[in-house]
């Protein structure tokens, strides 16, 4: 089984360790391979329709390789913390680029042998939920064009205030753990 982690935090805290946690969950012989998206070279979106025709972008840079390790995982995972309420602009610009997975799935209505599993980890350092309800927007849309279920989402609220709560560290490992 292969787990994608998409991780958009430029920080390793608060995020970092909820993520953390979920990986350890996962079985020993899981093979995880962890994106640290503030570190890639991804150019925005151009909007050219270029993936339409050809269901690849043309431009050139580390989303080639995000676009095909997205189509080879079994598991995504999604982790950010949140940035005027929504996801950092590390994934934004990543998520925008994945067009072509849209294209494929809604355009040319080409059906997954296998459906993907897709888990949210989002962190706030606010305590108004509704931030984790504008990130569910973006992030769900996202797992719809990469043709994965929503299996969970995991977040921690008022972290500046309070750190990580022990008890979503807990349920992020047993979210993992609950995957077989």
């Amino acid at each position: 089984m292969k787990v994608l982690v998409l991780f958009g935090s430029p920080r390793k805290k608060h995020t970092y360790e909820l993520t953390k946690a979920f990986i350890e969950g996962l079985e020993k012989d899981t093979e995880v391979e962890f994106i640290d998206t503030p570190k890639l070279n991804i150019s925005h979106c151009m909007g050219c329709n270029y993936c339409l025709k050809e269901m690849k972008c043309f431009i050139k840079d580390d989303m080639e390789d995000i676009l095909n390790k997205i189509e080879e995982a079994d598991i995504i995972v999604l982790s950010s913390p949140v940035y005027f309420g929504t996801v950092t602009s590390y994934l934004k610009v990543l998520i925008d680029r994945c067009q072509p997975l849209y294209n494929k799935r809604f355009v040319l209505k080409v059906e997954d042998k296998v459906k993907k599993k897709g888990f949210l980890i989002f962190t706030a350092g606010g305590k108004n939920k509704r931030m984790i309800d504008s990130m569910n927007l973006v992030a769900k849309f996202f797992m719809l064009s990469c043709g994965a279920e929503l299996v969970d989402t995991i977040y921690c609220l008022n972290t500046d205030d309070n750190g990580l709560d022990k008890e979503v560290l807990q349920r992020a490992h047993m979210s993992a753990k609950s995957i077989l």
